[in-house]
């Protein structure tokens, strides 16, 4: 029974490295377009808040995962003018 058990727990642990951590990364392009949006004066213009102007324009390119994981990282990387921009759970 322990065998079985571990060799359950080891199969289980190589499918977790198999398909990665889950953990999405943005690659400095993107975060650099995030900060580069919110910086943007069109989205004033507009009428929206510089986080949701980004979020608006990236969301058309990718999920709203990651477009919150890219504003996120970016506004601790490139621009930390914007993290207090950012909803507080994306800090």
């Amino acid at each position: 029974m322990k065998i079985t058990t571990k060799i359950a727990a080891g199969g289980l642990v190589g499918l977790a490295s198999l398909f990665g951590s889950g953990i999405a990364h943005a690659d400095s392009n993107q975060e650099k377009e995030a900060c580069q949006l919110m910086d943007d004066p069109t989205g004033p213009q507009l009428g929206y808040a510089p986080a949701e102007y980004a979020f608006m324009l990236l969301r058309a390119k990718m999920s709203a995962e990651d477009a919150r994981n890219v504003m996120s990282v970016a506004a601790q990387d490139f621009c930390p003018n914007h993290i207090i921009d950012l909803p507080a759970g994306w800090r």
